[in-house]
C-alpha cells in the first residue's frame, strides 16, 4: 500500500500520522515545527495520540530548540546607510551615480570613513537586481576568503581534495555536504566573522570545535537572508545619499531620540566614545540615535573632510567633489567628552 497521511489533534497541537509498510511506530519533529508520527498502516489515532503524549517532554524540547535557533530573517531597507556585515565587518550602503561606477555593486573596505558597499543608483531602483548583486557579492567574498583560509580550515579532514564553496541558490540549509562534490555553504554565511565561519565548516565536516556552539547558533539566527524593502522615506532616492535627521538608525532601526539596540554596530559608548560592543554592564554606556551618524556633526563643524585619490585619501574642503567626512582624523585629533557626548578639539 502507498504512504498515506492524516491529521489528528492532540491537545492543542496538530499531528500528522503518516502510515506506510514500516513495522515500527516513531515520532519526529521537522525543521518547520511539524510533528509527524510514522507507523504501519494499522496505526490507530489512539496509538498515535498515546505516543505523542508519552514523548511530549522530548517534543517540547525540540520545539523550544527550533524557536531558539530559527533565523530571524531580518528585513533591510534599501537606502543609503543601511548596514550589511561582510565576514563580520560592518559595511554601510552608499548610493553612487551611474557614471562613477561601472559595476552594480563594489565593496570598499577600510576607508577613512569606514567600510562601504557602493551600489549604483540605477541598480537600487530595481529591487531584484539589487538583491542579486548583494547576494553575488557575498558568495564571491566567501569564495575569495576560502582560497586563503580553506587549507587551514580543513587541515584535519580525511579528504582535503573535496572542494568547499559558496552557493547563491541555497535556501533552507546553511551547509550541504556531498560525499563526492564537497561542501557547499549558503551565501548568507559569508556575513559571519571568520572564527564562526570556520566553526560552521568544522561542524559540517564533523571536525574539532574551535568556537562556542551557542555563539554560532545565535549568529546564524540574525543573518540577512535577502529580504529587502523599498525606501519608506519620501525623499527622492536619487538624492537620498545620507541619513536625514528623521531617519531611523541604519543598523538597529532605532527612531531618533531613542537608545540604540544592544548589539548595534553604529552605537557609540557614552563613556569612551568608541564603538559600543558590550563594553559596560547593562545599559550604562548606551547612547541615543540622533538621526545623524556618530561624529558627522563634529566633522562638519571642524571641517574634517577627505576624498579618495589614486594614492589614497587626502584632506579636502566640504564642497570639493567626492568629499566625505574624515572620521579617522576626528578620532585621531579629538577627544571624547562624556558630559557633552561629543568629540571635542584638544
Amino acid at each position: 500500500m502507498p504512504t498515506s497521511d492524516r491529521t489528528i489533534r492532540v491537545g492543542t497541537i496538530d499531528v500528522t500520522v503518516r502510515t506506510s509498510n514500516r513495522t515500527t511506530l516513531t515520532v519526529a519533529v521537522t525543521r518547520s515545527g511539524n510533528i509527524i508520527v510514522r507507523g504501519p498502516h494499522s496505526t490507530t489515532d489512539t496509538e498515535a495520540t498515546a505516543l505523542v503524549t508519552r514523548r511530549r517532554s522530548w517534543i517540547y524540547r525540540q520545539l523550544a530548540h527550533l524557536a531558539e535557533t530559527a533565523p530571524d530573517n531580518p528585513l533591510k531597507e534599501l537606502v543609503a546607510g543601511a548596514g550589511f556585515d561582510v565576514l563580520g565587518r560592518p559595511h554601510r550602503l552608499r548610493i553612487v551615480p551611474d557614471d562613477t561606477q561601472g559595476e552594480p555593486l563594489i565593496q570598499q573596505s577600510s576607508t577613512p570613513s569606514g567600510s562601504w558597499l557602493h551600489l549604483r543608483r540605477s541598480t537600487m531602483l530595481k529591487m531584484d537586481e539589487a538583491r542579486q548583486s548583494i547576494i553575488y557579492l557575498y558568495a564571491k567574498t566567501g569564495r575569495e576568503w576560502l582560497k586563503n583560509d580553506q587549507p587551514q580550515t580543513v587541515t584535519y579532514r580525511s579528504n582535503c581534495r573535496l572542494p568547499v564553496t559558496f552557493s547563491t541558490r541555497m535556501r533552507s540549509n546553511w551547509t550541504l555536504n556531498h560525499p563526492t562534490r564537497g561542501l557547499t555553504l549558503h551565501w548568507a554565511t559569508a556575513q559571519l566573522p571568520p572564527t564562526l565561519l570556520r566553526e560552521l565548516i568544522h561542524r559540517a565536516l564533523n571536525l574539532h570545535t574551535i568556537a562556542p556552539s551557542r555563539d554560532l547558533n545565535n549568529a546564524l539566527r540574525t543573518l540577512w537572508l535577502g529580504r529587502l524593502s523599498t525606501p519608506t522615506s519620501t525623499v527622492d532616492p536619487r538624492i537620498h545619499l545620507n541619513p536625514a535627521p528623521t531617519d531611523r538608525c541604519p543598523d538597529c532601526s532605532a527612531p531618533p531620540g531613542t537608545l540604540h539596540a544592544d548589539r548595534c554596530d553604529i552605537a557609540r559608548c557614552a563613556i569612551t566614545g568608541f564603538q559600543r560592543a558590550h563594553c559596560h554592564p547593562g545599559n550604562t554606556c548606551n547612547t541615543v540615535w540622533t538621526g545623524e551618524l556618530p561624529g558627522e556633526p563634529e566633522c562638519t563643524e571642524y571641517g574634517y573632510y577627505c576624498r579618495p585619490t589614486p594614492d589614497g585619501y587626502e584632506p579636502c574642503n566640504a564642497d570639493d567633489p567626492d568629499a566625505m567626512h574624515d572620521f579617522n582624523r576626528l578620532y585621531r585629533e579629538c577627544r571624547w567628552n562624556p558630559s557633552t557626548q561629543r568629540m571635542t578639539l584638544p
